[in-house]
């Protein structure tokens, strides 16, 4: 998944805990930066929200929706498949958004820029120049446009020396988003649920036997 998925997943897992949603929603975007261990002197909450972005990567990779949206791209851009989708799949979400979060886009990114800025000077300054962009141009609440959307994709391709795709992959994508669409609203509630059950497992107290 890509932020917005994440953003969302981690604000909806477990919403009556606002702290924790909150470190939630920032671990989900700097768990995208943060690779191999997560730093020990980070805050508890926001070691969770990296991890949970870790385990629905994990799991979203596994999941047959998922599977069925790669299969739909033509053999010369299946092996990348994987990656688009995850990009894709913001534009989905952010046109379907009234159906998954009660209050508006630009609301809820809003929200999750405050709480990203937060923690934005535990990354290095690449990263931090990253997050910067992100909330000039206000990417949660425009991936609404197809526009914003390719522009994700070809940042792909651009990173992978593979620019010569770009033709081909707006051409599918414009062509199938209708499928792609209904197999994102298919999937997602599944990562809901799985976010959800992750996150009481993880934050539930440890049960010590007496004696």
């Amino acid at each position: 998944m890509n932020f917005l998925a994440h953003c969302l997943l981690a604000a909806q897992a477990k919403p009556e805990d606002e702290a924790l949603t909150e470190d939630l929603i920032a671990g989900a975007v700097l768990g995208d930066f943060v690779k191999g261990a997560v730093p020990s002197g980070w805050p508890i909450t926001l070691q969770t929200g990296v991890r949970l972005h870790r385990r629905i990567d994990a799991h979203s990779n596994q999941m047959q929706g998922i599977r069925t949206s790669c299969n739909r791209f033509p053999k010369t851009l299946r092996r990348f498949a994987p990656i688009f989708v995850d990009v894709i799949a913001d534009h989905c979400l952010a046109l379907a958004w009234t159906g998954h979060h009660h209050r508006a886009l630009t609301e809820f990114s809003e929200r999750c820029y405050r709480v990203i800025s937060a923690h934005a000077h535990r990354v290095d300054e690449r990263q931090q120049r990253y997050i910067d962009w992100m909330i000039e141009d206000d990417l949660l609440a425009n991936y609404t446009s197809f526009d914003v959307m390719q522009r994700g994709l070809y940042s792909i391709t651009r990173r992978l020396r593979r620019e010569e795709l770009n033709g081909q992959l707006a051409d599918f994508v414009r062509s199938s988003l209708p499928a792609l669409q209904a197999d994102f609203l298919e999937y997602f509630p599944d990562l809901v649920s799985h976010a959800q059950t992750w996150v009481a497992r993880e934050s539930r107290p440890s049960v010590q036997e007496d004696g």
